[in-house]
């Protein structure tokens, strides 16, 4: 186990990861992180589409969107540009109050070796 003072040796993450990894173990983690980040984006974009859908069906725009979810315009320009790190409970309160029910899937992509 390293102890801070030999960590704060490092310039940067990076630094730490190859001193404390393998190359094969860096690999694996940058893969792992790659898949996260899409699995994520996939999820932003989703909620995206469903709140654009709402807003075309009710004919209104962003201020009022803003409004009828009881959000900080920042936040509503993340949400419609698919940057929102929404949590579960976030997505549930948003489906409700745009009458939606929220569901969640699960699909088996194909491997890349």
């Amino acid at each position: 186990m390293y102890k801070k003072d030999r960590i704060k040796q490092f310039d940067n993450y990076d630094d730490i990861r190859k001193e404390l990894l393998t190359p094969e173990q860096i690999k694996q983690q940058d893969k792992e992180v790659s898949e996260e980040l899409a699995a994520l984006k996939s999820l932003q974009e989703t909620v995206t589409r469903m709140v654009a859908h709402y807003m075309a069906d009710e004919d209104i725009g962003i201020v009022e969107l803003t409004s009828r979810l009881e959000t900080s315009s920042k936040q509503t320009n993340k949400i419609m540009k698919a940057e929102a790190n929404l949590t579960l409970a976030t997505i549930a309160e948003i489906s409700a109050k745009m009458g939606y029910l929220p569901k969640i899937s699960f699909e088996k992509k194909l491997r890349q070796n």
